[in-house]
């Protein structure tokens, strides 16, 4: 069995631990003992997640006697909707939740983003542990305070920031995990490195067969290591004021591709990350800031990790631009008719573009997709 690590966050309102490692529950059965005590629980899960997973959380604390209440989603990014949220809360209300009883996000990044909201706005605030189950929830989206639902075209645009009260990233729910659903999540490891840290990007370099072949000791370094990264930053700015905005390098043409693709199968989050990190780049190049190499070992890196690198891998026909350029329009970066971009100057150091026009994008769009 590997050693657990623990990597905490220290910001201006909250503090919390982070750990990572096999079984955490059931090893935190003693802290967690004192912690829900004579608390109501409920769990949030999804389908996928209830049926592949929950028997497996609910051995890890079968010494605890708790007896939680549980609430099942449907899996995708469409449950994260106002109706939903507004199921959770009417649910716990019906519960007689108080402030200090306990909510668990039990599954990826919709569960999370969904159940963080829902947490921040029950009561003005209840407690919430977070258990992510995929890698991409893992190294991301749990940690941090960001909640959120989409509202029509626009991913993520209502939300909040609330931090849980502890995160458990436990490798062992990593392994009932499709492939497909498992590199969505590297994508997001490897934006981290190219933003902010090469020897990171070498490490990955060096290591992607033992990724692709789920190695216990190369999957916990690359937990801790990402969450070392983005820990660093949510401390020194919170709410996203500044450097923070760096976390978002390949989500602007991301999230524009996702809601393109109406947040369907055919395009999950990781691909659409990893086609938004393949455009970046791209842009980044044609403005002279990266070089050609190092754009051709990015992309020669996803390709190898089976991720996309090329919109025609998700659809055949062409996409438009204009229509593309639309939802990106939507997204918090924007200010007026111009959009900050998160872009690279060489491999681990990112920065903030700011103020380029969308018809400078959409001109660059036009020969991407063309």
């Amino acid at each position: 069995m590997i050693r657990n690590k623990t990597v905490g966050i220290l910001s201006k309102k909250t503090s919390y631990d982070i750990w990572i490692g096999e079984n955490l529950l059931k090893q935190k059965t003693k802290d967690l003992g004192l912690t829900l005590r004579h608390k109501k629980i409920a769990i949030v899960t999804d389908k996928n997640v209830h049926a592949s997973q929950y028997s497996n959380l609910l051995n890890q604390v079968a010494d605890l006697d708790i007896k939680p209440h549980l609430f099942l989603i449907e899996p995708g990014e469409s449950s994260k909707s106002w109706d939903i949220l507004k199921k959770v809360l009417d649910w716990l209300t019906e519960l007689n939740f108080d402030r200090t009883d306990y909510i668990i996000a039990f599954g990826g990044g919709v569960v999370g983003d969904l159940i963080s909201l829902a947490a921040s706005l029950f009561r003005r605030g209840i407690n919430l542990i977070q258990v992510p189950t995929t890698l991409l929830s893992q190294v991301d989206s749990s940690v941090g305070g960001k909640t959120a639902i989409n509202s029509g075209s626009a991913k993520n645009s209502i939300g909040t920031f609330y931090h849980p009260k502890t995160v458990y990233c436990d490798i062992t729910f990593l392994s009932t995990l499709s492939e497909r659903d498992f590199l969505c999540g590297y994508a997001e490891v490897f934006k981290m490195a190219l933003v902010f840290d090469k020897g990171f990007y070498e490490f990955l370099i060096d290591n992607q067969k033992l990724t692709l072949a789920r190695d216990k000791k190369v999957l916990t370094h690359i937990i801790e290591k990402s969450l070392e990264l983005k820990s660093h930053i949510v401390e020194i700015d919170e709410t996203e004021k500044g450097e923070r905005a760096l976390l978002n390098f390949g989500h602007t043409f991301g999230h524009g591709l996702e809601t393109y693709f109406n947040y369907s199968q055919k395009l999950l989050h990781g691909e659409a990350v990893s086609l938004g990190i393949v455009f970046a780049t791209c842009f980044s190049h044609e403005e002279g800031y990266l070089n050609q190499h190092a754009l051709d070992k990015i992309k020669e890196h996803l390709s190898v990790m089976k991720l996309p690198t090329a919109v025609t891998q998700i659809e055949n026909q062409k996409l438009s631009p204009r229509k593309l350029i639309n939802f990106m329009k939507q997204d918090k970066k924007v200010v007026g008719n111009n959009i900050n971009l998160i872009l690279l100057r060489d491999i681990g150091r990112g920065f903030i573009e700011r103020n380029v026009s969308f018809k400078k994008v959409e001109d660059f769009l036009q020969r991407q997709l063309d």
